[in-house]
This record gives C-alpha cells, sequence and structure tokens, in this order.
C-alpha cells in the first residue's frame, strides 16, 4: 500500500475497504470527496479495480509536482544550513532562516508544506510564515512522486460533489461502489474547501441523494450511533458498520466509523 502525508486515517481502514471490493465484485469506485483519494489510489494500483474516478474538488494534485519540487528544493536548503530532522522546535536563528524562506514561497503550496514544518496541531487553512518552527516527518519525495504517478494514470476531475455524483450517475451499475468521505458532521472542522460548513443538513441531503440512485457506497463519518441513527432514518436496512478509535492528540481520541451500505431496491 502507497499513502500521502495528507491520507489521514483513511489509509488505515484500506483493508477492510479492499475485502469489500474483493467479496463483492464491484469493478468500478467513485470517490466523491477525493482528498489524498488514498482508497481508490491503491484499489486501482493493485488492479482491483477495472476504473476508478477521484473527485480532486481542491485541486491537490494540480499542485503536487511544483509542490514536491518546492519541497526537495527547502529541505536541501535546510540541510545544508545545518537542520537535523527532530520532533523538537527548531532553535530560533534556524525558525528566522526557515520562515524567511517560506515568506517567498506561494502561499497555496503552504498547507502541503506544513506537514513537514509546521506543528502538527496547527489548522493548515489559515498558515502564517511564524507557523514553520519544525524540521520533521518524511523529507523525501520518492513515495510522493511514486503516489503521483498513480494518480496521472486514473480519471480525475474537480468539481461539486453533487455535480460529480450527477455526472457519472448513467455510468453506475450493480459493479459500481461509491465511496463518501465527506467533513464530518460531528466534527469541529467542517469547512468544505474552507468555504462551506458541511454539518448534519449537508450530509442529510448527501444521503437522499445517493438513496436515489440506488448504487452501493461506503459512508464515513465519525460517531457510530449517529452514523446508524442517519441511515435508519432514511430507511438503508442491509448495512454494515465497522469502528476505530483514531488518535487525535496524547490525551484525546475520536471514533472513526465507516458503513458500508448496499443501497439496491
Amino acid at each position: 500500500m502507497i499513502s500521502i502525508p495528507f491520507s489521514g486515517s483513511k489509509r488505515n481502514r484500506y483493508k477492510e475497504v479492499k475485502q469489500i471490493i474483493q467479496d463483492n465484485g464491484y469493478k468500478k469506485v467513485y470517490e466523491a470527496f477525493g482528498g489524498s483519494a488514498v482508497l481508490s489510489v491503491n484499489l486501482f494500483r493493485e488492479g482491483l479495480v477495472e476504473r476508478a474516478v477521484i473527485n480532486d474538488y481542491d485541486r491537490l494534485f494540480d499542485l503536487y509536482p511544483a509542490y514536491l519540487d518546492i519541497k526537495d528544493t527547502l529541505i536541501q536548503k535546510c540541510l545544508e544550513a545545518g537542520f537535523i530532522k527532530s520532533n523538537k522546535r527548531l532553535n530560533a536563528t534556524q525558525r528566522a532562516y526557515l520562515q524567511s524562506m517560506i515568506a517567498t514561497i506561494d502561499e497555496k503550496y503552504w498547507r502541503l508544506l506544513a506537514n513537514n514544518f509546521v506543528f502538527s496541531g496547527k489548522q493548515t487553512g489559515s498558515l502564517k510564515p511564524l507557523y514553520f518552527t519544525y524540521f520533521h516527518n518524511d523529507i523525501t519525495t520518492d513515495k510522493q512522486r511514486e503516489y503521483l504517478q498513480t494518480v496521472q494514470q486514473m480519471e480525475r476531475v474537480s468539481m461539486d460533489y453533487k455535480a460529480f455524483l450527477k455526472q457519472y450517475f448513467k455510468d453506475f451499475d450493480d459493479t459500481t461502489m461509491i465511496i463518501l468521505d465527506p467533513p464530518y458532521m460531528n466534527s469541529t472542522q467542517k469547512a468544505y474547501d474552507n468555504r462551506y460548513f458541511f454539518g448534519l443538513s449537508a450530509t442529510l441531503q448527501m444521503l437522499q441523494m445517493v438513496k436515489e440512485m440506488q448504487v452501493d457506497f461506503i459512508f464515513f463519518n465519525m460517531i457510530e450511533r449517529d452514523v446508524i441513527e442517519v441511515l435508519k432514518v432514511f430507511g438503508f436496512q442491509d448495512f454494515e458498520v465497522s469502528t476505530r478509535r483514531i488518535t487525535q492528540t496524547s490525551t484525546s481520541s475520536r471514533e472513526d466509523c465507516l458503513a458500508y451500505v448496499r443501497n439496491h431496491f
């Protein structure tokens, strides 16, 4: 399995999703909220599906080639300046040097560079150069370039999830699986492309839409009992849930629920 720093907890659910795909003979996967698209990327890479379409809504992979080159250059300059990879904060001189370089880079790349230079607790939607105070995590780009090569072999679009589902609806059949990983309705971080609130109402609208399409889907959200309740509201009866606890900080964790819904009537 391959992943990138932005794959989050979904990389840990790949084995479950892979088993669902294999056991039920799905051949086409459509990931409506792409993000890193780690599930679709690996299903396609392993030849488990014949078609994988990802909705790269925030155009992450448009930025990726240039980002990787920028990262390589930045890492090299840091190493030449004597930086040592560590989980500890850089000293004042090193922070000033790093921040001066970050200030010269287009802001659209900052959220990608944050993985190596920003404390993990900072929100990437409102970064400033002064937040760049670390030199940690994987400082190479080989694995990310391998991942990008797979993405470039796949079908990739960028549109609102509703438009995405409507566009590909004509291709849906009994071998189709939709993957829905929207902003979690129970989360305090509900921004959709850093602009739109995606809470309970938006989640219900999404589920109504996929119900009418009568296509099987995998639905990720946070709290298991809430996921079960909203599925029952729409009359879904044939579904399975699998929930794990995800570590957020050294003192807190949260539920991460996967629901596999058979949506044929």
